[in-house]
């Protein structure tokens, strides 16, 4: 049985490759075999390199009145997948055979396996061949013609890491941004993070912003050469409703965050859900990369503690249990709790997870107000103030006269207090049992 061949980075689809060479050998070279049997020899034979076997079986089917394409059709075994003698030698890298196939029994370069693979394609998968490759492409074998997924050899040489072979395709007219399941030569190539296959594609005019999967998006797995390479390309460094920023600060790499920074990423786009870059790098605990990110990141309202601690604060108490299980009572027992120890900034996170939750409770508003005076944050308290007077009808004019007079002359703490005037908090109960669970 013919081995798998051996993996580098993200195989297309449709590979590894489920050709197999069948298991017949013969024994007695004058017995009389059926047709499909002999079939089934020749192509063992193309996959060993036996060359005299090879033409000792070309007779046999040529005495019985067969040629070699005519005898493949006669296979029925449950391993055949319409693979002929040239798939199988270029599969294994077997050159001689490969020439005799081509020049002496003319067999078509091109000849497609039932997912469309060709032997271009086998000879770069199975062995990545380049006295092979460059067998066929001598014989005229179409360097674009790709399988079904959309894989074409430039492709599997992007996968493989195969330079010589990449070079040799793009010198034979391969289209350099074909596009597959997979992406295109270019994406695959950073995913890898092969700074060499990444010079060559784009010294062939690769298109760094290519549809479907952006090279940029690759970043997770990619060496800082590699990211740097498709920038100074001039890569769309925005694209996507996931930011290559974003994915840089979900795969925590720092150095990539700091390339992408540099060449103009914008840190406060969000994706589809309204999450920025520092809150997947706040999620996923890379403080290194929150640093980063917060000099060039706008203050989020829903953070009360606008600080790297505070951000990651924020984000642990978001992820310590779901939200729909929660309608903000957890989170303001807490911060009861929490303003009982005067740990005003804690507090004051806990609040405004509760506010998100449940936006229309006034006296939310109120404590976080109280909390933003302690931590000396007058102009944060003094906004929560407001919205609570707003959200308070009954809260007489003359308290709202004064309060406005207090903040012409920046007297924002007394203004609080006047508009809390009368607003009984109760602190002193305890965080419900679901809280503290």
């Amino acid at each position: 049985m013919a081995s798998s061949p051996p993996s580098s980075g993200v195989l297309p689809p449709s590979y590894p490759l489920r050709l197999r060479e069948p298991p017949l050998t013969l024994r007695n070279p004058r017995s009389i075999l059926p047709v499909a049997d002999l079939a089934a020899l020749l192509l063992r034979a193309a996959y060993d390199g036996d060359v005299p076997q090879l033409k000792t079986l070309v007779k046999r089917l040529r005495k019985a009145g067969k040629s070699v394409d005519e005898a493949m059709t006669e296979i029925r075994a449950s391993w055949y997948k319409g693979q002929g003698p040239l798939h199988m030698a270029a599969l294994s890298g077997k050159t001689a055979v490969c020439k005799l196939l081509i020049k002496d029994l003319k067999l078509d370069v091109d000849a497609a396996v039932y997912d469309g693979v060709t032997p271009l394609s086998l000879a770069i998968l199975g062995t990545a061949s380049a006295a092979v490759t460059r067998l066929l492409l001598d014989h005229h074998a179409d360097p674009n013609k790709a399988a079904f997924d959309g894989c074409t050899p430039l492709h599997l040489a992007a996968t493989r890491d195969a330079y010589e072979i990449a070079e040799l395709l793009l010198s034979r007219r391969a289209y350099v941004d074909p596009v597959s399941e997979c992406g295109t030569p270019l994406y695959i190539a950073a995913k890898n993070g092969s700074a060499k296959m990444l010079k060559l594609l784009l010294r062939h005019q690769a298109d760094p912003n290519r549809i479907v999967c952006t090279p940029l998006k690759a970043i997770s797995a990619c060496s800082l050469e590699g990211m740097e390479l498709p920038t100074k390309a001039h890569a769309d460094v925005n694209a996507g409703t996931v930011t290559p920023l974003i994915a840089a600060a979900y795969a925590g790499s720092t150095d990539c965050i700091k390339c992408l920074l540099k060449a103009g990423a914008d840190a406060n786009i969000p994706d589809q859900n309204g999450r920025v870059p520092i809150e997947f790098a706040a999620t996923q605990r890379w403080k290194e990369c929150v640093d980063v990110l917060f000099p060039v990141t706008t203050p989020l309202a829903k953070v009360a503690d606008w600080s790297t601690t505070g951000i990651i604060e924020h984000s642990k108490l978001m992820s310590s249990k779901p939200q729909d299980e929660n309608d903000g009572s957890d989170f303001e027992a807490q911060g009861d709790a929490a303003i009982g120890k005067s740990d005003y900034a804690h507090a004051l996170t806990l609040y405004t997870m509760a506010v998100e939750i449940n936006p229309d409770d006034s006296s939310l508003y109120a404590k976080r107000s109280l909390c933003s005076l302690h931590a000396g944050d007058k102009s944060k308290a003094l906004d929560d103030a407001n919205i609570y007077k707003d959200m308070q009808p009954e809260l007489s004019k003359s308290r709202s006269e004064q309060a406005a007079a207090l903040i012409l002359v920046k007297e924002y703490d007394r203004a609080v207090e006047v508009l809390m005037t009368g607003l009984s908090l109760d602190f002193e109960r305890k965080p419900t049992d679901k809280a503290l669970r």
